[in-house]
C-alpha cells in the first residue's frame, strides 16, 4: 500500500512537471509541434542529457507497441510523459510498479497533445 502511494506521488511529480514545462515550451515557440517540441521540453526539464533527448524520443516511440494501447495513432505526449516517467522511476532503482503509470498520465494529461 504504502509502495503504491510512492508511485503514486512519484509520477504525478514527474507528469505534472512535465505537462508544466510543455504549456511553458509551447508559449515560447508555437511553431513547434510533436517531436521537435516533445524535444524542446525533454531539453527544458534539465532532468535529461542534451545528448540524450533523442534516443529518449526514439526509445518512448520504440515503446508505443509494448507500453499503449491499441489503437493510438503515433508519438504524442502522453506517451512520452508515460515513457519518461517510468524510466525515470527505474533510475531510482525500481524494476517495476504496482500503479499504472499509463492511468496517471491519462488522467492528467490531455489526448490531444
Amino acid at each position: 500500500m504504502l509502495l503504491a502511494f510512492k508511485e503514486k506521488r512519484f509520477a504525478k511529480r514527474v507528469i505534472k512537471h512535465l505537462l508544466e514545462t510543455y504549456s511553458a515550451v509551447s508559449a515560447e515557440n508555437p511553431g513547434l509541434s510533436g517531436k521537435a517540441l516533445y524535444r524542446e521540453v525533454l531539453l527544458h526539464t534539465q532532468q535529461v542529457d542534451p545528448l540524450f533527448v533523442d534516443q529518449i524520443l526514439q526509445q518512448a516511440e520504440d515503446s508505443i507497441d509494448q507500453w499503449t494501447a491499441s489503437g493510438r495513432d503515433g508519438l504524442g505526449f502522453r506517451e512520452v510523459a508515460h515513457f519518461f516517467a517510468f524510466t525515470q522511476y527505474q533510475a531510482t532503482g525500481h524494476r517495476g510498479t504496482v500503479v499504472s503509470f499509463e492511468q496517471i498520465v491519462n488522467s492528467l494529461i490531455p489526448a490531444n497533445l
